[in-house]
């Protein structure tokens, strides 16, 4: 495939038509068109020829950037690309950015299937091309095939902080809400109720569940029984020994309740009955490639390499990401359960067993 790189005159560049971005952030703009008008645009544009001018392929941020500093020419990758090539290229390059929206994402995927079906006939195809796997395209899809508009705008991008803009839902929420209500009505009810009262995390999934599960029941009412519920941490069996003997004083998930805080009370749970009250001393956000011997020492006496594999175990293979980022819960025992002698008894018939 021939390229050349040259000078262009912005005002023969045109913005690319089959970009999958949809919205473009003006603080970031403004950010990167304060640094493009100090030094320059540094990475060239890839673009592609038409007949009159040329086309932006990848590199639309810093186009509109460049713009909006005031650049005459840019340095640009001229390369000749068919359509397909476009928004494969457009879906690739975005498909980890921070701020693209798994909407956005679904929308492009969508466009594959409907102008290549030969090339892209199935989630299962584009799932390849894109690095990803089948069930992440076809929860993105489920995004924009089973939701109305007004709920996919309020779907907030999918960032390594998990933090989630006001007036936005976290994408965990939109697919449950996609997947467990088929009302589009109910649906955006809902939607709009968990972003009206600021409700996140597993407290707006277990709204969506019971209203699912209960559709007859007033939203309202649902959301206060489950709102003033008193938080939960669930253990496996295994979990509960080292809990008790304080041999385990942390524990590390992906995602948690949005009313579990700093010095909150928790119920640690062994699905039901709870076994023990907890406080939360402390909330991290940690790398788990920055996870120390400490760290697995804290979460039950483990090793590092041992911590690794019980996470492999619980996530699948390939689930030890070293660049994502979870979330590390320090706590200690306020009091045990009325339960705590019954369970203490299924533990030890359980390694009795064994």
């Amino acid at each position: 495939m021939s390229e050349y790189v040259k000078e262009i005159e912005l005002k023969k560049i045109q913005p690319n038509r089959l970009n999958p971005r949809t919205e473009f952030r003006k603080e970031a703009l403004d950010e990167l068109a304060d640094s493009i008008s100090q030094v320059g645009l540094l990475q060239p544009l890839l673009v592609r020829p038409l007949d009159k001018g040329f086309e932006v392929v990848v590199g639309e941020r810093r186009y509109r950037a460049s713009h909006q500093a005031g650049l005459e020419k840019v340095p640009a990758i001229v390369r000749k690309f068919s359509d397909d090539e476009v928004i494969e290229l457009n879906l690739i390059e975005n498909i980890h950015r921070e701020d693209l929206s798994a909407v956005e994402k679904g929308r492009t995927c969508l466009k594959l299937m409907e102008m290549f079906p030969d090339k892209y006939p199935s989630e299962d195809t584009i799932a390849k091309h894109v690095g990803v796997s089948e069930l992440t395209i076809r929860d993105w899809l489920k995004l924009i095939t089973a939701m109305p508009r007004r709920v996919q705008k309020m779907v907030a991008p999918e960032t390594i902080s998990r933090r989630v803009p006001e007036g936005k839902i976290e994408y965990t929420t939109a697919v449950r809400i996609a997947r467990k209500i088929k009302e589009p009505r109910k649906q955006l009810k809902v939607a709009e109720t968990l972003v009206r009262k600021g409700i996140r995390g597993a407290t707006a999934r277990s709204i969506v569940a019971e209203f699912a599960r209960k559709p007859e029941r007033p939203l309202e009412e649902i959301v206060k029984e489950v709102v003033e519920a008193q938080a939960r941490l669930q253990f496996r069996l295994s979990g509960i020994e080292p809990v008790l003997n304080e041999s385990k004083k942390q524990i590390t998930l992906r995602g948690i309740d949005s009313k579990i805080r700093r010095d909150s009370a928790v119920q640690a749970d062994l699905y039901e009955p709870h076994f023990a009250d907890l406080k939360i001393k402390d909330i991290l956000r940690k790398r788990l490639g920055d996870f120390t011997e400490e760290d697995a020492k804290r979460e039950g006496g483990y090793t590092l390499s041992q911590f690794k594999e019980l996470w492999e175990n619980t996530y699948g293979e390939g689930g030890w990401n070293p660049d994502e980022r979870v979330n590390v819960l320090r706590f200690e025992i306020i009091k045990l359960s009325s339960k705590f002698d019954e369970l203490r008894r299924r533990i030890s018939t359980k390694f009795l067993l064994k």
